[in-house]
């Protein structure tokens, strides 16, 4: 039987068209806010406007936290926070069993992004340790 003819072959689409369709968009929307700073920029200096570095800083910063963020505590709580939302998501699909009880093993993928959480935020706190010496 070919693939596209399998049961579970509509759904896989949907799923993974969805995922592609929220990634596109989430980039669209990104570079439309990028480009319209940037011409603000231009305009402003086309006008003869002095541009400090405050005003290019505070122009051109996202000010957004996650993952995304150049401070590595604040994006290590967010993927630390993210690893436990998704242990509980699925062990609550797991109908809240433990894995000794017959339960799964799959709210253990939630580890993954908090450990890497867990690291930014010691790997930080080491780095301040050093800058301080």
């Amino acid at each position: 039987m070919p693939f596209f003819e399998h049961p579970a072959f509509a759904p896989l689409t949907i799923i993974f068209g969805s995922i592609l369709l929220i990634i596109f968009t989430v980039f669209l929307f990104s570079y439309l806010s990028r480009r319209s700073k940037y011409r603000m920029i231009e305009r402003l200096a086309e006008k003869g406007t002095v541009l400090t570095p405050e005003m290019l800083a505070g122009i051109t910063s996202n000010g957004r936290g996650g993952a995304g963020d150049k401070n590595p505590v604040t994006s290590g709580i967010f993927l630390m926070c993210i690893g436990i939302a998704l242990a509980i998501f699925f062990w609550g699909m797991d109908g809240f069993q433990m894995p000794w009880n017959g339960g799964d093993f799959l709210p253990v993928i939630g580890i993954f992004p908090f450990m890497v959480g867990l690291a930014r935020v010691l790997g930080a706190r080491a780095a301040s340790r050093e800058e301080s010496k």
